[in-house]
């Protein structure tokens, strides 16, 4: 299989499928989270209430590299 070295070039790109990820993973999160709630596993539904946050948190993040990804990709031309 041909691999190649990822390169500072690649970064947009890469940063902004994790984002894409991130947005489906939390939305995931926030059903499981509904439903742990719904069927009355209240300490599992706070447990994902949790990790939906961080995900949102994480996503957050990864918009802002992003952005600082393409500024710096766009100074450099």
């Amino acid at each position: 299989m041909f691999t190649r070295r990822i390169t500072q070039k690649d970064t947009p790109g890469l940063v902004s499928q994790m984002g894409q990820d991130l947005e489906e993973t939390h939305v995931m999160v926030r059903r499981m989270q509904q439903w742990a709630g719904e069927t009355g596993l209240g300490d599992l539904a706070e447990a994902l209430r949790v990790a939906a946050r961080a995900i949102s948190e994480a996503t957050g993040t990864a918009q802002d590299a992003y952005r600082a990804a393409t500024d710096k990709e766009g100074g450099d031309r």
